[in-house]
């Protein structure tokens, strides 16, 4: 985990291929995978699924990998744990998706491939969806997405 926190990766792939245990966490709960993603590094992060790192995993924040990802605005790491199946529809503390924050912090190109792959319209421990925020937030661009892929629902 120091490696990857530290970017070492030529550590990394070592410590890998010895059999050290991606798996293990600090005292946040953070693995491997989600310090690959916070620190957006693509190669470490696509080293750690083939052995074996636990996409959905849950940090003191309540957030997988994913999860990081959105709401770090990740956008290359988040579409790369999409693409390893990583589960598009697990909530934080507050229940919602990683389309919330996707939305709240005006992640447009987030939340064009979450949209793809959720259901927009969760709504969280406050019965807010995605939509109720992008209209709080005035993010019609957002919003406009949004409401294209609820026609394309119906």
């Amino acid at each position: 985990m120091k490696a990857v926190h530290c970017q070492e990766e030529i550590c990394v792939i070592i410590l890998l291929e010895c059999g050290t245990n991606p798996d293990l966490m600090d005292v946040y709960s953070n693995n491997a995978l989600h310090y690959a993603v916070y620190n957006e590094n693509t190669l470490l992060a696509e080293k750690l699924p083939s052995h074996h790192v636990n996409t959905e995993v849950l940090n003191k924040d309540a957030n997988t990998p994913l999860l990081l990802a959105a709401v770090c605005k990740r956008q290359q790491m988040l579409e790369f744990l999409v693409k390893k199946q990583a589960n598009a529809h697990a909530v934080d503390r507050l229940r919602g998706t990683a389309f919330t924050p996707a939305v709240h912090y005006g992640s447009l190109g987030i939340v064009g491939i979450l949209q793809q792959n959720i259901t927009v319209f969760i709504q969280d421990m406050y019965g807010q969806t995605a939509n109720n925020y992008a209209i709080c937030g005035v993010l019609t661009s957002i919003q406009q997405q949004i409401l294209q892929h609820k026609k394309k629902d119906t």
